[in-house]
Order: structure tokens, then sequence, then C-alpha cells
């Protein structure tokens, strides 16, 4: 009796506690001597007046908080706050222009801060301003071709385009997303699936704020090319020695967002596009080998799933989903056993009954919404972030546990269904 009353208080208070965090903590808890703010298109400011800076620091502490955001986030103009100590250590923060609101995680922060009023400031670094203004010219601009154990791939750079956008945006002073779905998304969603689709709600393709950034990073990957290609052509070689495909795969290496950080990916986001077509988005100051020798593992897995499976034949359900994110994150696992990626960490027994209870019911859905929760997680249902991943991999494991005899191009071609009832996973006892 008295566990059940322990459960069951645990399961009132941590949620209280959790409200009463997200509301009172103090996002900003640090003695800051600068602030560095970048507009979209009005160029950077930097603010030095100390009892400014504290203003601005006590709107965003003491600001009124709400749970997630009126629309996506990735659909809001969002400006840079980058917060520096004596010291050198930073903080950067998202301003949403539209509505003078703080991004943070699991939601956002009402405020009054307004910055149209700012200027391209004298204290900016000229760095920045150069930048800026400099016409850049790309070394790596064609692709390359690499056969290993009788597969071939074509190494494509694609990051003209994101010049040709930061260009005309300077320009022409335009449409943001207008111009970024013009030069970067309907060309490059063309070439690799034959027709052009909008921009709009796809996080791959959010139209970048942080132009200055981004153009340093293009840069930095110009100049690191032959290295990340060295690194994708060592994970390919590592691939097919245990799984083939018998297409050309062509390989797209884009900058990653400049307005996002995703560190716990290592540096590197990717999707696999087609059974012809994997995209690898790459931010040049975080990668490291290791990171992207296991995306590209996780991938290749993909792509010959599409090839050699019915997968390019029917729509894919939720379980599809879910098992095939599993399925390559088994494969990278065996790729590179120290394969240790943050979203295949194992879910807590509360969460697993969250999530799996969250796919019997909704496992024959081809609704994106419900991908969408299982991958960015719902901490209000209980869901955690990379849910798909995290149970995907976990019913592999009981499918491998129960099922030794089958090999990796076996079970890489058998349906999603298959894989779950001969896995036992979710079976009443």
């Amino acid at each position: 009796m008295k566990t059940i009353v322990s459960k069951i208080l645990i399961v009132i208070i941590v949620p209280i506690l959790f409200v009463l965090w997200f509301h009172h903590h103090k996002v900003m808890d640090e003695d800051y001597t600068k602030l560095t703010i970048r507009m979209p298109n009005q160029g950077v400011t930097v603010i030095d007046d100390k009892e400014r800076i504290e203003e601005i620091i006590n709107a965003i502490n003491e600001g009124p908080r709400n749970f997630g955001t009126e629309k996506p986030w990735y659909n809001y103009e969002l400006a840079s706050l980058i917060f520096e100590k004596r010291s050198g250590d930073s903080k950067a923060l998202h301003y949403m222009t539209e509505n003078q609101n703080i991004k943070i995680k699991f939601g956002e922060i009402n405020t009054d801060l307004v910055f149209e009023d700012l200027y391209v400031s004298e204290n900016a670094t000229a760095a920045v301003v150069k930048d800026v203004q400099e016409k850049v010219i790309l070394e790596h601009g064609t692709s390359e071709t690499y056969t290993t154990n009788g597969q071939t791939f074509e190494i494509i750079p694609y990051h003209q385009p994101y010049i040709d956008f930061m260009e005309e945006l300077e320009a022409t002073k335009g449409d943001r997303e207008e111009l970024f779905s013009t030069h970067v998304v309907k060309p490059f969603s063309k070439e690799i699936y034959g027709y052009e689709y909008s921009s709009r709600d796809d996080p791959f393709y959010a139209p970048p704020v942080n132009t200055d950034i981004l153009r340093q990073m293009i840069v930095q990957l110009d100049d690191q090319y032959e290295e990340i290609s060295r690194f994708i052509k060592e994970g390919l070689e590592d691939s097919t020695a245990l799984l083939t495909g018998s297409e050309k795969v062509r390989i797209y290496l884009q900058p990653h967002s400049p307005d996002f950080n995703y560190l716990e990916m290592g540096g590197v986001v990717a999707f696999a596009a087609d059974k012809d077509v994997m995209v690898l988005q790459i931010d040049p100051r975080k990668y490291t080998e290791k990171s992207i020798k296991q995306t590209i593992a996780h991938e290749f897995h993909h792509v010959v799933t599409m090839e050699v499976s019915d997968w390019s034949y029917r729509k894919q359900h939720l379980l599809d989903r879910v098992i095939m994110e599993g399925k390559a994150d088994t494969f990278g696992k065996l790729v590179y056993p120290d394969y240790d990626v943050a979203w295949i960490e194992p879910l807590s027994p509360e969460a697993t009954e969250k999530v799996w209870s969250f796919i019997e019911e909704n496992k024959g859905s081809y609704e994106m919404e419900d991908v969408t929760v299982l991958h960015m997680g719902q901490p209000s249902s209980g869901i955690p972030k990379w849910s798909n991943y995290r149970i995907g991999y976990r019913i592999m494991e009981d499918f491998l546990m129960e099922n030794p005899e089958l090999t990796l191009g076996e079970w890489t071609e058998m349906r999603a269904d298959e894989i779950l009832e001969l896995s036992g996973f979710g079976a009443v006892d």
C-alpha cells in the first residue's frame, strides 16, 4: 500500500515541480558585460552598456512563460541575442521578431523587448561585417564518384545555392522565405524528387536567419571538404562490407542550419530521401569523424531498405517509420560496435509504457504529426524526444534475441508488422 501511495505522490509531485521550475527558474543567471544582437537583414549591433544589458536580462528572467509556441518555432523569423562575459564565455538565445518573445526549451517567454531602433554598431567586429559583404568563391563545387565493395556513390557539395540565396537577400532585402525557397528548396526538391515542394513546416529547410554565420560555415565546409569526403568514404566502405545495394547513391552535402544547435547530433543531421539519395547537413564547427561515419551507416541502411523492400511501393504508417529507424540504428551498431548515439538511449519503464501505448493506438496512422510527437517528444503525455528511435531500437534488440538465425539481409527486407510480431515486444503474457 505504501508503495502504491508513493508512486501516486511521485506522479502528482513531479509534474508540479516541473511546472514550478519552468515558470520561475532564471534563464540568465550570470554576469554578462556584452550583448551582440544579430537581427534579420539589419546587420549586427553590440551593446556594452551594463545597465541596459541587465534590463534585458531582467525582462527575460521575469517575463511570463508559455508552454509551446503559437506555431512551429521554425516558422518564426529569429534573431540571435549573444550574451558574453569578460572571460569570453557566452550564451545565445533566440528572439522571435514577430512577437518579441524569447524561445526557450518547452516554450517561450513573453517580453516587450523591441530592437527595431538598433543600427550596425561600430563595435561590431570587422570580421563579421566583412564576411557579410564579401562574395564567397567555392573551390569544391563539383561532384566526385566513389566505388567500394561493388556499389557506386556520388558525393555532391550543394553549397552554391545557399550562397545565391544570401547574395540576393542582401542585394534586394526581399522576402527571406520566398528567396530561400526559390534558390534552395524548390531546385533541390526537384533534383532529388523530380518535383518542387515548399519548405513550409520542414525543419530541415527553415529559412536561415543568421546568414552571416551561415556564410562562414559554408566557407569552412568548403575548406574542410577533403576531410569530410574521406570520412564519408570510410563510412561507406565499412557499411558496404556488411550490406550492399545495387543503386548508385547520391550523397548531398549541405550546411547545417546556423540558427539551431544540434550538439547532441554530433554536428550532423541527415535523412534518406529515396533509395538512391541521402542528404547530410553538417556543422563544420562540431562534426567529428565518428559522427559522420555513424550517420553514414544509419542513412546507408535506410537507402538499402528502400531499395530491397516494398518501402517505395506503398505509403508508410507510424509503425513502419519506427521500425525503419530501429533497423538503421541496429545496423549502425553492427558496423560500429562503439555506436553510442544519444537518440537510442533506453527509455525508462514508465516512458516505454507511455510511448508504446501511443504507438499501439496510432501504429496504422499516416499522419506526420504522430511521427513528430515521437520524434520531438510530448512532455505533457510523458513521451520523451527521439522515442521513435529509442523504442524502434528496443524492438529490434528483442527481435534479434528471439530470432538469431535471421541474417542482416533477411531482416532488412522484412516488413514492420512481421518484425514486431517476431520480436514478441508488447505481447501480453
